[in-house]
């Protein structure tokens, strides 16, 4: 919400990004600081909508207090987030190759050499196809999701850090 008056409101839509003048009584208002894991609800990251903490987030982590966080995305956003999930075969065959407890595995990103079980390897995939890219450290397949897998979002990271390390 940007201004109101008695009757209007003047509101921008963050996933559109419009501003938009509506009927102050067909709209309902709540304050976004009572919204969040520790309330009744909580608003999407991803399309947000204002919607039941319970029912509509899925456990993500548990916290030092052994406090259960959610996931900052509704189920129906992950489920899209998610995209395509790896064909069965080809899950398969990937597993058979899984780096083994114990040995050694240096991230083709990160390069950083780690001892698989002490540090977590994953499966990473592409979400629109489902395909396979190979085996990744869980900090890096985190980081290239974090970033929808777009290359244009890595790039203005890239520009960011170019721009900014000085």
């Amino acid at each position: 919400m940007e201004s109101e008056n008695e009757t209007e409101i003047n509101v921008f839509f963050l996933r559109t990004n419009r501003h938009c003048k509506l009927n102050k009584s067909k709209i309902e208002t709540f304050k976004i600081e009572e919204t969040g894991d520790r309330f009744k609800f909580k608003v999407c990251d991803r399309c947000y909508k204002r919607l039941d903490t319970e029912t509509e987030f899925e456990n993500n982590r548990l916290k030092k207090d052994n406090i259960i966080t959610k996931r900052p995305s509704c189920r129906s956003c992950r489920r899209e987030k998610d995209g395509a999930r790896i064909p069965t075969r080809q899950k398969n065959e990937w597993e058979s190759k899984r780096p083994v407890p114990g040995s050694l595995f240096t991230c083709p990103i990160c390069q950083k050499t780690t001892i698989v079980g002490i540090s977590k390897v994953v499966l990473d995939h592409n979400h629109s196809t489902g395909n396979v890219r190979g085996w990744l450290c869980e900090s890096c397949n985190t980081g290239i999701g974090r970033f929808d897998d777009k290359i244009e979002i890595i790039q203005h990271a890239i520009d960011w850090l170019k721009k900014t390390n000085r």
